[in-house]
């Protein structure tokens, strides 16, 4: 038996790959293509669904994989953790509004495995809240703080993803004291909009000046941002030039009035 560590991103895996393949921590890695945060949690082909509207190229994008089912790679590690059991289970995390989601959903699909569950979560550097401003340099080493998740809390944890999934609100972040918030899709939609003006811009400099000046602690991704975009254009608060098939083929201003 060894480790098994879990993480909700792909940057996240990748980096704890890493330090597997250079010997700073053993076992195997499940990187899940997750943003928790976002999006509806009840029902797996609805999440799927949802993920995927968040590309432009809806079309072709195999960005979220080939399954129909968002949960399909948690169903993937219970079967291999009933097959070949762990010593331990480690549940990687920060401390931004998808990992706080992420811990709880791990305690929800995780609740019946026979599995010791360890924590380790991340704190925050420069004031950003993701591990994927890590290196596994930084990383590795937090592997002697892992804190065991008894089953008492780990069933605590769960219910909590319960009350969370069963939300009607779409985005969840955390506030200044790490308690989660519910809030609308649209909440950054202001932001998004202040970076355009009556010229026309390239849309990736848009997206790209909204993440960096996002808040740290729930950093925005590209693909949600991306998402917004579209919205606005279809919705005519923004004007689109070209093809949306990338975030590099067109140019944004605002709508004249």
């Amino acid at each position: 038996m060894a480790d098994v560590h879990i993480v909700s991103s792909l940057s996240g895996g990748g980096i704890l790959s890493w330090a597997v393949k250079k010997r700073t921590l053993t076992g195997e890695v499940f990187a899940f293509n997750e943003i928790p945060g976002t999006g509806p949690l009840d029902d797996g082909k609805k999440r799927m669904a949802f993920l995927r509207n968040l590309d432009f190229n809806k079309e072709n994008s195999n960005f979220w994989g080939g399954d129909s089912d968002a949960f399909a790679r948690w169903r993937e590690l219970q079967a291999r953790l009933l097959a070949q059991p762990a010593d331990r289970l480690v549940i990687w995390a920060g401390s931004d509004g998808n990992d706080y989601v992420f811990i709880r959903m791990a305690c929800h699909w995780l609740e019946r495995i026979p599995v010791n569950v360890m924590l380790v979560q991340a704190p925050p550097i420069v004031g950003y809240h993701s591990m994927a401003v890590y290196s596994f340099e930084e990383l590795a080493p937090l592997i002697n703080q892992a804190v065991l998740l008894p089953a008492a809390a780990r069933s605590k944890l769960a219910r909590e993803f319960e009350d969370i999934a069963s939300r009607p609100e779409l985005l969840r972040e955390c506030d200044e004291n790490g308690v989660l918030q519910f809030r609308e899709l649209s909440a950054h939609d202001n932001l998004l909009l202040s970076h355009c003006d009556k010229r026309w811009k390239p849309a990736v400099r848009v997206i790209g000046q909204t993440i960096g000046f996002s808040d740290p602690r729930n950093s925005l991704g590209d693909g949600f941002v991306s998402s917004r975009l579209e919205h606005l254009i279809v919705n005519g608060q923004i004007e689109a030039d070209g093809v949306r098939t990338s975030m590099r083929t067109f140019r944004v201003r605002l709508a004249k009035k």
